[in-house]
């Protein structure tokens, strides 16, 4: 693709589409997460069990393969 291809397609962005984009985004700043220690660790506690979970996961499903 080249550059005058790029130009062209992000000027075609329908309008309702970039207000529907900010709406969503302003409405969401009231969700988002501080910094705070309590926030972090929570984050991480959710990411580890996730981590977790795909390596149970991927270890019983070779174990059911042998």
């Amino acid at each position: 693709m080249t550059t005058t291809q790029i130009t062209q397609s992000t000027t075609t962005v329908p309008s309702n589409l970039t207000s529907t984009v900010q709406d969503l985004n302003t409405n969401l700043q009231a969700l988002k997460p501080n910094n705070s220690e309590t926030t972090q660790l929570i984050t991480y506690t959710l990411i580890a069990t996730a981590v977790v979970g795909i390596f149970v996961y991927h270890y019983i499903k070779n174990q059911e393969n042998l």
